[in-house]
């Protein structure tokens, strides 16, 4: 494991999705398991912000990855870091498949665990970048078998996934994530969640919480991918994701993709019943065929067709599909990263393509079969 000098560190960011703040303290360089443990370890511990750089390759988790932190410090875990001219981590692909964290069907692959004593007077902000995350079990009552991701803080929070791919994985509710906020924002872009299953409950992907909400939006989920989810079902709670939010609390779903997912895509629920009352949502140019729950979600400019992917095991569109270029071009909030999941053009052709990978192809085709007539 390399900790980078912070002059090295700054110069070597500009590539990364998620642009560091000015001074972050550490910026560790790992390119195995037992490294990785020893980064989160060291960054759960300091009061600054730190970022762990993961070399590109496969990390087995033989035990969960975990990340309990009391402190205000920001932190950034992204891979597809190469070498390059003696420098350790010098640049990153953006490939989410460059570097996979595995929970070879065993255990849950990554849990963070925030729970500051005193509130942080600004938000901090836990982002996942450029990562894939499969085969994780949650056993038993686990929830989030790929990922749990938590804030226990009275104050707002952040927690982004960015080009993160989400597969594979199993757990008691929520099976491919766990994601908890008492408030604050969470961010899901460019992002895929694919044959995620919670055999024994509800949300094959990812479940939601928010209490409460003070700004514009609590959950934003842009340009990414749902599909496989597997579930039996819980009364309305269906097998793609669920959103639990409390009063204030908004759910935007922008330019996103639900397909092959059990019983239903989106659920979303009011908290009133535990006394926190009950937020809102709203889809904005995405593909959602079913919805349910108690909380009647705002629908702008919806996308019916099917996506017709690459194939079966593919989830890029194809160069036919009726999707191309359906998004939305002005994203609300943060605007997104410059890269797909596959690290390629976010932005190609006429406008955006909705889902976590844009069409790469079928513009050049065109082209290429285009003859004149004489």
């Amino acid at each position: 494991m390399h900790a980078i000098h912070r002059a090295v560190a700054v110069a070597a960011c500009a590539a990364a999705l998620a642009v560091p703040r000015p001074g972050w303290a550490d910026v560790y360089c790992v390119g195995t398991a037992d490294e990785l443990r020893q980064a989160l370890g060291a960054a759960a511990a300091s009061a600054a912000d730190d970022q762990i750089r993961l070399r590109a390759g496969t990390y087995a988790a033989t035990q969960t990855f975990t990340y309990p932190a009391a402190t205000s410090g920001w932190l950034e875990l992204s891979g597809g870091w190469i070498d390059e001219a003696g420098v350790p981590c010098a640049r990153t692909s953006q490939r989410a498949g460059d570097t996979v964290l595995d929970g070879l069907g065993e255990r849950q692959v990554f849990n963070l665990f925030y729970n500051p004593k005193v509130p942080p007077a600004t938000a901090p902000r836990f982002a996942l970048a450029h990562l894939s995350v499969r085969d994780g079990l949650g056993a038993g009552f686990t929830r989030g078998g790929g990922l749990a991701l938590q804030s226990n803080s009275e104050g707002p929070v952040e927690i982004w996934l960015d080009n993160v791919a989400v597969t594979g994985s199993r757990g008691y509710f929520g099976g491919g994530a766990h994601l908890y906020l008492k408030k604050g924002l969470l961010r899901i872009a460019n992002s895929l969640f694919a044959n995620n299953e919670s055999p024994e409950s509800a949300y094959g992907h990812a479940a939601i919480t928010v209490l409460g909400g003070e700004t514009a939006y609590s959950v934003l989920i842009v340009n990414s991918t749902f599909v496989g989810g597997r579930c039996p079902g819980q009364g309305t709670r269906g097998c793609g994701i669920g959103g639990a939010l409390g009063a204030g609390a908004h759910m935007g779903v922008v330019n996103s993709v639900f397909a092959d997912n059990a019983l239903s895509d989106v659920s979303i629920e009011g908290l009133a019943v535990i006394g926190l009352g009950s937020g809102s949502a709203a889809f904005d140019h995405s593909r959602i065929p079913v919805s349910s729950g108690n909380i009647a979600p705002q629908v702008s400019a919806a996308i019916e067709d099917e996506p017709r992917f690459v194939g079966p095991a593919d989830f890029r569109l194809a160069d036919d599909s009726p999707l191309l270029d359906r998004g939305r071009g002005l994203i609300p909030i943060f605007p997104l990263g410059d890269a797909d999941l596959d690290g390629r053009p976010r932005l190609r052709y006429a406008a955006l393509d909705p889902g976590a990978y844009e069409n790469q192809s079928w513009d050049t085709l065109l082209a290429d079969d285009f003859e004149p007539q004489d």
